[in-house]
């Protein structure tokens, strides 16, 4: 039995790894950037979803939670660049981009 992963799996795995850069146009955005550079390069989002981000204090040695939790908002905006590139989600955390994330083709 071969080792090789079939073409039609890894396809199906590429979408979902985040990226580390986006191109829109000339331009390329990475994590940092702010959300206004990333508008000026990308143009508006298709979508963009409100969530809160829950951090907790470290755990004690009998794995109770200690202290108290902080919840920061994230806002997510989805690009949907049509039927021939992959949609890019992008992630903000205090108005800079933490994550992008490739997604399935557009529409």
């Amino acid at each position: 039995m071969s080792n090789k992963i079939p073409l039609a799996l890894l396809a199906c795995i590429i979408p979902a790894v985040a990226a580390a850069t986006l191109r829109c146009g000339q331009s390329v955005i990475s994590e940092g950037a702010t959300s206004a550079e990333v508008s000026a390069k990308c143009g508006a989002p298709a979508q963009v979803d409100h969530r809160t981000q829950s951090q907790f204090a470290a755990v004690n040695n009998r794995g109770l939670v200690t202290g108290t939790s902080d919840e920061s908002p994230i806002e997510v905006w989805t690009y949907n660049f049509g039927p021939n590139r992959l949609m890019q989600r992008i992630w903000f955390s205090d108005g800079r981009v933490t994550m992008i994330e490739s997604l399935g083709y557009g529409f």
